[in-house]
């Protein structure tokens, strides 16, 4: 939990430097933020004897979810936006289910086109905390790494002061792969863990 504990430090250091840093119509809120996502990973790929290739599938999109907590400060017709999600992906290979549970940080820099409009990129830090294959054992998957960057641009609606509808597209950027091992440690598969998704997010100020 390390990372995790890293990521979290990054976000306050961001945030309150951005905060301070900045003169004028500088505006600070917090909140709640909660949807769905529909989301999609690369393939996976079945393994027999010398790691020659078997079989090969390309995954199938389905809804997961995420909630969690964002700090937003304004200025000059922009915004800087931190999120912390925990966040549950998941996807089909051959009608065989893959689940991710990860926390997520975002840091966003948004954009006022049209008020109440405005769009917003920036990259998003996961750290994952578990992944389920449907019908292997917890102990027969192995991750490349717990820690992965993906990218983030959408677009925000704000349909009132305290809130705020955006849809958002991610992209992973690190590659990161699972072996899937049989009970003699020997692996029988891999799946190419990175995600892109769709996200829809409802957020309330407080």
């Amino acid at each position: 939990m390390k990372i995790l504990k890293h990521i979290l430090i990054l976000v306050i250091f961001l945030s309150f430097i951005f905060g301070f840093s900045q003169e004028g119509d500088k505006k600070l809120s917090f909140g709640i933020t909660a949807g769905l996502n529909y989301n999609s990973n690369g393939e996976y790929v079945t393994e027999g004897t010398g790691t020659a290739i078997v079989e090969q599938f390309k995954s199938e999109k389905k809804t997961g979810y995420h909630g969690g907590i964002y700090i937003q400060y304004r200025f000059n017709g922009m915004y800087f936006r931190p999120e912390v999600l925990y966040t549950k992906t998941k996807s089909v290979y051959a009608s065989t289910d893959f689940d991710q549970t990860k926390v997520e940080a975002p840091l966003l820099i948004g954009f006022d086109i049209i008020k109440p409009v405005s769009i917003f990129i920036g990259p998003s830090f996961q750290y994952v905390l578990l992944n389920e294959f449907e019908d292997v054992d917890v102990d027969n998957i192995d991750v490349q790494s717990d820690l992965a960057v993906n990218f983030q641009a959408g677009l925000a609606i704000q349909l009132h002061s305290q809130i705020r509808v955006d849809i958002r597209y991610e992209k992973g950027v690190s590659n990161n792969i699972l072996k899937i091992k049989n009970d003699t440690d020997a692996v029988i598969g891999s799946l190419d863990t990175k995600p892109e998704q769709i996200i829809l997010s409802v957020s309330l100020r407080l």
